[in-house]
């Protein structure tokens, strides 16, 4: 049924032209006065905007905002960058199940129509290369949130002389 559709809308759209006699310079052209135009508009308004008000610097107004809480320390702190990998992570997957879905979906059309193997093996393009990062990251231990000292190398520091003297 839904080849039938987009046989009916390919049709449609094979056979509608535009009215007017557009070319495809006059519609580019178009489409590139509009950009142009967009952004014309908001350069004006923040020139504008930077002209009209009013300018009262303030060493509370270049202070970090911590939800009315007076701020605590520096706020260039080290961030864990577990977080970002987790993040990073739930982008990457929801993007895959997000382009997986559809084709789940449509599989069965194209494995009746013939055209399984050619379907599978495209899908199978664009997952291998993730589920090969997967694996990595997972033999490696990157996703484990409290990672293990196994393997790695002491540090290069000894106690100094003072401090061990008095523990003896």
């Amino acid at each position: 049924m839904s080849t039938n559709l987009l046989a009916q809308a390919t049709n449609v759209l094979a056979s509608s032209q535009i009215d007017s006699g557009d070319t495809n310079v006059e519609l580019v052209f178009g489409i590139l006065l509009f950009t142009v135009t967009g952004i014309a508009f908001i350069v004006s308004a923040l020139f504008a905007g930077s002209l009209i008000r009013p300018k009262l610097p303030h060493p509370e107004k270049a202070s970090t905002y911590e939800c009315g809480e007076p701020s605590i320390g520096d706020s260039w702190v080290q961030f864990d960058l577990r977080f970002y990998i987790v993040a990073l992570f739930f982008i990457v997957f929801d993007v895959e199940i997000a382009l997986l879905w559809p084709w789940a979906v449509v599989f069965r059309q194209f494995r009746d129509a013939g055209n399984g193997s050619l379907a599978l093996f495209g899908m199978l393009f664009f997952l291998v290369p993730i589920l090969v990062g997967f694996l990595y990251e997972w033999r490696f231990g990157y996703l484990d949130w409290v990672r293990s000292d196994e393997g790695q190398k002491e540090p290069e520091w000894k106690a100094p002389a003072v401090v061990s003297e008095s523990l003896s």
